[in-house]
């Protein structure tokens, strides 16, 4: 009998082996994020961060650990773990990389890799305080139950857009975070 883990694990593979989206824009500084899922007793979880007040980028924000590339990171995976590992002290040995997803091109500048990864249940976590406030974890039940979720105008820059929101737990999650999320979860429900 296959696993609710086996069976999730194996419509992530899919969804990475589909060609993807590349944002490919002189004007954005690259970046990668890892989107890091755990699974508690067969449910799959998402480890989040909310953003301390005094980071350069993202204040105060909910969003996955990553950040700009650096020159030594080999790719945006080498990206991902590196900054997962200095967020939140994520040991990539407890990773299990799954592959790449849709690039986004943020509002703020940067063309962010998402990087799906599959992190042990046994994994450990140690946040660095200057940039994470603290660290969570978000069930997909909860993102997938239509009252935690809406899609809300707004203004940034004096421009007007529209973006994903979810609220779980009294956190909100919005902008780049929330669309990697939507993505993920409209492609679960849509495997190609």
């Amino acid at each position: 009998m296959e696993t609710a883990e086996r069976k999730l694990k194996a419509q992530f593979e899919r969804i990475v082996a589909r060609e993807r989206a590349q944002v490919h824009r002189p004007d954005l500084k690259l970046a990668a994020v890892l989107v890091p899922i755990v699974f508690r007793d067969e449910d799959p979880h998402i480890i989040l961060t909310k953003r301390t007040m005094t980071v350069a980028h993202h204040k105060g924000q909910i969003a996955f650990p990553g950040g700009m590339a650096e020159p030594e990171d080999a790719d945006a995976i080498a990206t991902a773990l590196r900054e997962a590992n200095e967020e939140i002290g994520l040991d990539p040995q407890r990773v299990e990389v799954l592959g790449l997803l849709d690039d986004v091109a943020t509002i703020t500048g940067f063309a962010v890799t998402p990087v799906l990864g599959l992190v042990d249940p046994r994994a450990t976590f140690t946040t660095d305080p200057v940039e994470v406030d603290h660290q969570f974890e978000v069930s997909f039940q909860d993102l997938q139950n239509p009252q935690n979720y809406e899609h809300v105008a707004g203004e940034f820059e004096n421009r007007s857009f529209n973006f994903h929101q979810y609220t779980v737990n009294g956190k909100v999650i919005w902008g780049a975070t929330a669309l990697m999320i939507n993505r993920l979860l409209v492609a679960l429900d849509h495997p190609r």
